[in-house]
């Protein structure tokens, strides 16, 4: 099992697809059963998906902003 540290330093290559298949399946696992690192997953992946919509020429809906504001709120007072 990879410790919360590993898992996090490879979440942008989790999520770009760049890891090979075994770390990709470790970090997987990681993420779907660690409680502590999945709200930054999901962090990273909204915040990915807004970038790639901005990009497109599309506005992200309010309520998006709001629960952005709010996981990183959380993410700050978890630190």
């Amino acid at each position: 099992m990879l410790s919360c540290e590993e898992a996090l330093r490879l979440v942008h290559e989790y999520l770009d697809g760049e890891l090979e298949p075994v770390p990709e399946k470790k970090v997987k696992q990681h993420f779907d059963m660690c409680e502590r690192c999945y709200p930054h997953l999901h962090l990273e992946s909204t915040f990915r998906e807004a970038v790639r919509r901005a990009a497109a020429g599309e506005k992200a809906p309010p309520e998006l902003k709001a629960r952005l504001v709010q996981l990183l709120a959380e993410a700050e007072a978890g630190n």
